[in-house]
């Protein structure tokens, strides 16, 4: 690249410093510190704009600074659909799905619009920042999982909270799990999993084996005070699969390094003795407890399969009248939404919209899959599995968002700030390996 072509604008490093920003405050202010500030982004009450998360509108910002920003900015826009074109086809198919949502379903927008909006706008800006600012976010996020999972332990052991626990509106008095700064524990686990599993299959190749098993330590045990089932189930059964191949490898003689040999060597009698030490004073009773009795959570995603019966094929197919669902709903005892993000789509859009936006999700997921290194799929297969099992992206949650900025953030391979004039398109953004 020419030394022209690496010359960022003032406008260009505020977009730069906007993306950072937009992604701490997607981390770092929850939907229950938003509560606690008393702006009613998913309560009842409060104005159309404070439905929607401030990344989200330093989202719009730091894309339309990078609009500006641009000599021309029209050009810009078509050579974005250029770079992304899966990223474009979901983008078109999304705007006609919150059309529908308003128009026809007359049903609130900030869910689908805050679901996904700032990892498309993260996919665009973080692809033309410079690398100082790919080392500071890759930096902060690493420091903000690991004072997220330490502020978890401290919740858990002090059974204090920085925030109140409150979900639909509700305060939860009686949850043993830790809030930290992601709010949710489902959401804490959906990260903390996520991180571990980038870090197993070799995210951030700057991190040195040894601050790297710190790392997915720390955030293991943090597991515990989320208690996030399907999380840790994931993690345990992806991450096997990830270490299964080099253990077989030392099992059949190859070569290993005699520093994690001795460092297993010592610290796995310390492990077991902590872990016997917890178990016996009841650290892991409500984990436990949860596995055991999930409270009706597994009984609520069968009782989903009755609300058919409610329904007839015309609304199933064009989206039933949402009071009435909710309504429905709340007879069945499902009362905190529908714990499947495609079946909270079928059931809040219809069939007909849900198949094709689908169809546009799996060409996002793409997007995302073909700038990341080999090991990718897994990771992917972890979040498909996450947003079957809970209201990922049916509902307004940051979960999807948080997925996307960890995974290009850790584990993809991206050019130097902007790619030089004449260089090709298809290798644009793509790791090594996938050019």
């Amino acid at each position: 690249m020419s030394q022209a072509a690496q010359v960022r604008s003032p406008l260009d490093l505020a977009a730069d410093a906007l993306t950072v920003l937009m992604a701490l405050v997607l981390f770092g202010m929850s939907a229950m510190t938003l509560s606690a500030l008393g702006i009613a982004y998913d309560q009842a009450g409060g104005s159309f704009l404070q439905k929607f998360h401030p990344a989200t509108y330093l989202a719009c910002l730091a894309l339309a600074v990078r609009f500006v920003a641009s000599a021309n900015p029209l050009g810009w826009l078509v050579q974005q659909t250029e770079r992304f074109p899966g990223a474009t086809y979901f983008v078109t198919t999304w705007v006609v799905m919150i059309v529908f949502a308003s128009m026809v379903q007359q049903a609130p927008i900030s869910p689908i619009i805050d679901s996904f909006l700032c990892s498309i706008a993260f996919l665009v800006l973080y692809a033309d920042a410079d690398d100082r600012t790919r080392t500071t976010l890759r930096l902060a996020l690493h420091a903000f999982m690991l004072v997220n999972a330490c502020i978890g332990y401290f919740e858990f052991v002090s059974h204090m909270r920085l925030t109140p626990y409150v979900t639909g509106g509700k305060i939860i008095l009686h949850d043993y799990r830790s809030t930290a700064l992601l709010g949710h524990p489902l959401v804490n686990s959906g990260a903390g999993a996520a991180y571990i599993l980038m870090l197993v299959y070799g995210a951030d190749r700057s991190v040195n084996w040894f601050l790297r098993l710190v790392l997915v330590a720390v955030q293991l045990g943090a597991l515990v005070t989320f208690g996030g089932r399907t999380a840790i189930v994931l993690c345990a059964v992806l991450g096997a699969i990830r270490l299964l191949k080099p253990a077989l490898e030392v099992m059949g003689g190859g070569r290993f390094d005699m520093r994690i040999a001795l460092l297993a060597a010592l610290s796995a009698p310390v492990g077991i003795a902590a872990v016997v030490y917890l178990m016996q004073r009841g650290t892991f009773d409500g984990l436990i407890e949860r596995f055991a009795d999930d409270k009706g959570s597994s009984s609520a995603r069968v009782v989903i399969f009755q609300l058919f019966d409610y329904f007839s094929f015309d609304e199933l197919l064009f989206g039933p009248d949402q009071q009435r669902l909710a309504t429905i709903q709340s007879t069945l005892g499902i009362e905190y939404g529908i714990e499947s993000s495609w079946f909270g789509f079928l059931f809040g859009y219809g069939a007909f919209m849900t198949f094709f936006f689908m169809i546009a999700f799996a060409a996002l997921m793409w997007e995302y899959w073909r700038r990341s290194r080999p090991g990718a799929s897994a990771l992917l297969l972890y979040i498909l599995i996450q947003l079957s099992s809970a209201a990922g992206i049916s509902v307004k949650t940051p979960m999807f968002n948080q997925f996307v900025i960890l995974l290009l953030v850790f584990f993809c391979d991206w050019p130097h700030a902007r790619r030089p004039q004449g260089a090709s398109r298809r290798s644009y953004g793509l790791s090594p390996e996938r050019a």
